[in-house]
């Protein structure tokens, strides 16, 4: 086991399970109403007048949450005058995501059905790739050996081009329709009599289909899948004819997406609808949803009866913070959240508009947000009068499609990997992290939601897209390349977020 990290329970308040102060791992960490007690003792005490509310990413297990708890109150205490509050709230939600990629990335059945969607997609989306020689050649006319040495690449793909002279005619008859719909009508018979030959003519394919798959495979299939046979009381046996059903709507959904240009880049969306179709149920939806229902049950109503340990934590801070204010109404709070912790503060900021508490705060800061577009939208954009200042930091998309989650079977970022698959019912959702959605560019602009988003990022300081020039302002330098750097760049972020902090 990992050494306890010392940290002060005055700088840190640990969530516990549906935002309670219940237990959730380590007992030397946990928290209770009496640690939220002593913070605001030790503030009068200080006569303290400037308060920082910090929210890590929730995708970290507790250790890591601690861990970053700690830097981030030292950073905060050695460069500001504020008094640093750190919420951990762990999931374990990135380790979790990684271990499963790893058990599909192995599966026979999942490189076989890969090879198929990507050689009957790129050939009606006219792809095409440099072969051996380093001519361009359709993905249709690859053999499954060369398709196998493009996806052993780092980034498979990579530099795929599409030749529109080779685009499937059915689907060139109402590309530029745009209407989903309307495209699936078009190319679905194509697809199936392709998929079908590709089913029906490898016998390999239909083995591996099936075969029962191992165990950790097996757990991580989707049981309510028509696909899955489970007349046998196992998961993972496939039989032909749902085989070709499942390929066939997954093939399609790649089309589609591309088309509409709401995709990922091709490999990577190919493997978002692969994942969607057979395995997504516990590659990690589970645990990004619990993490969103912690995030917003920790400012929950309480009345504060009944048993402490399941008080809200957060609802219970905001009380204590409402009465200090009273004694110190010259009380400065800044908010500031790291990926999933943007989803914290937009739920703290609905929470204080819908039960009207008199609170304000000086700054939102978020960096590499992981909301939706539409949660913020519908919180902070609905209550400017709740705070002075905002600023995001963020990578812009040139940065965001290099920081591999997975290399090799997911060249994507993380927040790309929840906009494609974690968001429930959902492809290529809206997220605030994402410069392609919140910067007005086609298809994105027709949508009220990122255009009301794009309107109030416009506004004069409310953005820093990493990588910034070392002529960049003081509180907007970032030179985070990956997701998780925000916090740990050298401290080029966190030296941006003190500046703000400390004026």
């Amino acid at each position: 086991m990992p050494p306890i990290i010392q940290l002060d329970k005055l700088y840190y308040i640990n969530v516990g399970e549906h935002g309670t102060f219940q237990p959730s791992g380590e007992a030397a960490y946990d928290s209770t109403y009496e640690h939220i007690d002593d913070i605001f003792k030790y503030l009068e005490a200080q006569d303290q007048k400037k308060l920082v509310l910090y929210f890590h990413g929730g995708l970290v297990g507790e250790d890591s949450g601690m861990d970053t708890a700690q830097r981030i109150t030292k950073y905060v205490k050695d460069n500001t005058t504020s008094h640093p509050v750190c919420f951990v709230w762990e999931t374990g939600l990135l380790e979790t995501v990684r271990q499963n990629f790893d058990v599909i990335g192995d599966s026979p059945f999942f490189k076989k059905l890969l090879i198929k969607v990507v050689k009957i997609a790129g050939k009606m989306l006219g792809i095409e790739v440099a072969d051996f020689i380093g001519a361009s050649k359709g993905v249709g006319n690859l053999t499954e050996e060369e398709i196998n040495a493009e996806l052993s690449k780092e980034e498979p793909f990579k530099d795929y081009k599409v030749d529109p002279g080779k685009k499937s005619v059915n689907l060139v008859a109402v590309e530029n329709m745009q209407d989903e719909e309307v495209i699936k009508l078009a190319i679905a018979s194509e697809v199936e009599a392709e998929v079908e030959e590709e089913v029906y003519s490898d016998v390999a394919f239909q083995n591996l289909a099936l075969q029962p798959k191992p165990p950790e495979e097996e757990r991580l299939m989707k049981g309510e899948h028509p696909a899955i046979e489970d007349a046998t009381g196992k998961k993972g046996i496939i039989l032909p004819a749902r085989l070709i059903i499942s390929a066939t709507k997954i093939t399609i959904a790649v089309i589609r997406r591309h088309v509409t240009k709401r995709n990922h880049g091709f490999y990577p969306t190919i493997i978002e609808e692969i994942l969607r179709e057979f395995y997504v149920a516990d590659i990690g939806t589970w645990a990004w949803g619990r993490m969103r229902d912690k995030a917003r049950d920790m400012w929950n109503e309480d009345d504060f009866s009944g048993d402490p340990l399941d008080w809200h934590a957060g609802t219970y801070l905001l009380k204590k913070i409402v009465e200090y204010k009273k004694d110190h109404p010259d009380l400065i709070i800044d908010l500031v959240g790291h990926s999933a912790g943007s989803i914290a503060i937009c739920e703290l900021i609905k929470a204080v508009n819908e039960r009207n508490i008199d609170l304000a705060f000086r700054n939102i800061l978020f960096m590499a947000p992981a909301c939706r577009c539409e949660l913020f939208a519908e919180t902070i954009l609905k209550g400017p009068a709740r705070f002075k200042n905002f600023r995001c930091f963020t990578m812009s998309d040139v940065y965001e499609i290099k920081d591999h989650l997975v290399p090799v079977l997911y060249p994507r970022s993380l927040l790309y990997l929840i906009s494609g698959i974690l968001e429930e019912r959902q492809n290529d959702a809206f997220i605030l992290g994402l410069q392609r959605h919140i910067t007005g560019g086609k298809p994105y602009d027709k949508e009220p939601v990122l255009q009301s988003i794009m309107n109030f990022i416009k506004g004069d300081g409310r953005i820093s897209y990493s990588v910034t020039g070392d002529d960049s302002t003081d509180g907007f330098r970032s030179t985070a390349l990956h997701h998780g750097d925000f916090d740990n760049d050298k401290e080029a972020t966190l030296d941006s977020l003190m500046y703000l902090i400390k004026q």
